[in-house]
């Protein structure tokens, strides 16, 4: 199981939690995780990763750090493996037992995209899914997670972090809507604070919160 919404969590099938030896092993198991739609070519990684490394030394980094993922995964015990490796490139293998929260989080933001309804904000087939959606987002993408020699990767988590924040608080604005529609102000109330936490100047959030106190008397 591998968490990215929020703190890196990677746990293994016996519950423990996975051991790697350096940010870039982590880094690797994230972008490949999360980029399983398609191969990726070895030089592009130690491009991504160990930029100003000499090609030699950073194709040995990438070999090592490889090394490092598969035996932290258990990977070579795995049937069928989590990552395919050929002599070009690597690829997460997206037919392994595996759960990942933000192919989750897209899923069901997705079904509740191709529902027909009139307003995602009042459907009640589409609240339960904006729940778990919201209950998966445990804080930003790769929370507190750099690598501070590689530019490129921290563009690319930048870009996903706030992709998948905006998604997170059009969701629990949603969300807050439905529950205050539906009488429920204790979860609109839950759903109005959490955008604050997410984003204490969301001014949306701030009103949803105060029309809250207000239909309870307070």
């Amino acid at each position: 199981t591998i968490g990215v919404l929020g703190a890196l969590q990677v746990t293994l099938a016996d519950g423990e939690t996975a051991k790697f030896r350096s940010d870039q092993t982590r880094a690797l198991l994230a972008f490949l995780a999360v980029e399983a739609d398609r191969p990726h070519r070895r030089e592009a990684l130690t491009g991504l990763l160990w930029p100003d490394d000499p090609e030699e030394a950073a194709r040995h980094n990438l070999r090592q750090a490889l090394l490092n993922l598969r035996q932290a995964i258990g990977d070579p015990a795995a049937h069928p493996p989590y990552l395919r490796i050929t002599r070009h490139e690597i690829q997460f293998n997206l037919a392994s037992d595996f759960a990942l929260d933000v192919a989750s989080f897209d899923a069901l933001l997705a079904a509740c995209a191709g529902h027909p309804h009139a307003r995602r904000d009042s459907c009640a087939v589409c609240a339960p899914r904006l729940q778990q959606a919201v209950d998966l987002y445990r804080g930003q993408f790769l929370q507190e997670f750099f690598l501070k020699d590689s530019a490129a990767f921290e563009e690319w988590a930048l870009t996903r972090r706030e992709a998948f924040h905006h998604r997170a608080l059009e969701a629990l604005d949603d969300l807050a809507t439905y529950y205050e529609q539906h009488g429920d102000l204790g979860a609109a109330r839950r759903c109005a604070l959490r955008q604050l936490e997410l984003d204490p100047w969301r001014e949306q959030a701030h009103r949803q919160l105060m029309r809250v106190f207000a239909l309870e008397g307070q």
